[in-house]
């Protein structure tokens, strides 16, 4: 007989004559309704964040936080196998309405009876996934490779930031090339905020092996004044860390993370599991500001779910009707449903029945390969050849090197310098134009916010950029860049 499979019985028939004695509560149905507004994501919490608290209350906040996923941190459920503690943490977790979906961050190397012990833990608790740090050798791969196979439990690779075993996403694909699927990733997003990475194009890179996400947020520290005011109030363990890096970590939607970005792209990869929010900061009371990292994770689904009631269409997705090229016509193309622009130096012109406006909030998805420029106009005007003199261009640029501009720019009138979107990757561009005011959203995150001032004057004598009325143009104009544009749409304003 295999004496593993004996083990594993053991403690499954154990559990099970223990439980018709217990006396629970029956574990609340989650999924069937999204009362909390997360768009059908499993929101849940790592439960470090609430590292202040014995496990009773941390579960009792959860509860009020409306989360009923949680990834456990060791301390709040030690891992053991006897039967009564698994009954005993079971009931924990159903009395406060939680389903425990994974478990870590674990360690693993190359020690079978270690590893199997944390496998059996897992089954036992009923895991989606087991959030690991393994060894990065063949040994310690193999045994998992096994485990995984034998128990169909994910092992969910975390990474840590700069200096980690794992940093950068290339360390886990490395490591999991040509192996089993149930090996993957759980995303750290603020991690890889920290490792200079986006995890948009992170989870995009990993696709279906992401088996779990913290989610948390960074902010990357430029003012001297604000550097040394931090250095001087910040624990020493993050002090240290801001001077190592320049970044702290903040309240989601506050820093760097392009929230809809990730919950876009781990609609694209068909993720089903729990995300887990995790905040670092303020162990002592984080429930104040674990609250408005949800309620930026509602706003973003929110964002991303809006029904746009009132705009209408701009482009029918087949055809150049209702829209005019000037210069180099072959400069445009429609491919797959967008229109793609590469080519030398031409404007395409919305010419349809909605124009002109003055008021008006438009939307464009948008994507950029690598090195590429592009743009849209709003109040401009058709004229055959050269840049529109006419209104203002919100730039479209991640990595192109030649001009510092980012996309989400007001250009050259209020310019963005940080790159927010990662090559290859469909956003949202929002332009909202009420009265002297211009905002301009990159995902719905607000990178503009520009009033024109009373008298303004034209820029100069070929670009007046001032806020008027007219249609709306893209802008292609480098031979070596692609621009795709989809969905344009747009509604009137008052």
């Amino acid at each position: 007989m295999n004496s593993n499979w004996s083990r594993r019985r053991f403690l499954q028939t154990s559990v099970a004559s223990l439980a018709g004695a217990a006396l629970l509560r029956p574990v609340p149905v989650f999924a069937a309704t999204d009362p909390q507004g997360y768009g059908g994501f499993k929101m849940g919490i790592q439960s470090y964040s609430l590292r202040g608290y014995s496990v009773e209350d941390a579960l009792k906040h959860s509860e009020k936080l409306g989360l009923h996923y949680w990834e456990a941190y060791p301390k709040h459920i030690p891992m053991s196998t006897v039967p009564a503690h698994i009954l005993e943490q079971k009931a924990k977790l159903k009395e406060s309405g939680v389903t425990l979906a994974a478990y870590g961050v674990v360690g693993f190397d190359g020690n079978e009876t270690k590893a199997r012990e944390v496998f059996d833990f897992a089954e036992a608790m009923g895991l989606m996934s087991i959030s690991a740090n393994p060894n990065k050798d063949k040994a310690t791969f193999d045994l998992l490779e096994k485990l995984v196979e034998e128990y169909k439990i994910p092992i969910a690779i975390h990474n840590h930031g700069p200096g980690a075993l794992y940093d950068k996403v290339s360390d886990i694909l490395e490591m999991v090339e040509g192996r089993s699927p149930l090996i993957g990733a759980c995303v750290d997003t603020g991690h890889y905020l920290r490792s200079d990475e986006d995890p948009v194009d992170v989870i995009q890179q990993l696709g279906e092996r992401v088996y779990g996400v913290h989610f948390k947020d960074v902010r990357t520290i430029h003012s001297d004044e604000e550097m040394a005011r931090l250095l001087k109030e910040l624990p020493k363990n993050r002090a240290k860390q801001l001077e190592r890096e320049g970044k702290i970590f903040t309240i989601l939607g506050e820093g760097e993370l392009n929230v809809v970005g990730v919950l876009r792209a781990l609609r694209n990869i068909n993720f089903e599991r729990n995300i887990s929010l995790e905040y670092e900061e303020n162990p002592e009371n984080p429930l104040s500001d674990i609250d408005l990292c949800l309620q930026a994770v509602r706003k973003s689904v929110a964002y991303l779910d809006d029904p746009e009631e009132g705009f209408v269409q701009l482009w029918d997705g087949k055809t150049f009707n209702n829209w005019r090229i000037n210069e180099n016509p072959e400069t445009w193309q429609i491919k797959d449903g967008a229109i793609v622009c590469n080519g030398d130096r031409s404007h395409l012109f919305y010419t349809g029945e909605l124009a002109p406006l003055k008021n008006f909030e438009l939307k464009v998805d948008v994507k950029a390969n690598a090195n590429s420029n592009g743009g849209i106009y709003f109040h401009t005007k058709f004229q055959d050849e050269g840049w529109p003199a006419a209104g203002f261009e919100t730039q479209v640029n991640n990595t192109y090197h030649k001009d510092p501009r980012k996309t989400g720019s007001l250009y050259a009138v209020n310019d963005v310098k940080q790159q927010l979107i990662p090559d290859d990757t469909w956003w949202t561009q929002h332009v909202i134009v009420k009265g002297k005011n211009v905002k301009i959203l990159i995902d719905g995150k607000l990178v503009v916010d520009y009033t024109e001032p009373e008298g303004q004057q034209p820029y100069d004598k070929n670009f007046a950029r001032l806020i008027g009325e007219g249609t709306f143009a893209l802008q292609g104009h480098d031979p070596g860049s692609t621009v795709h544009f989809r969905n344009l749409r747009a509604k009137k304003l008052p």
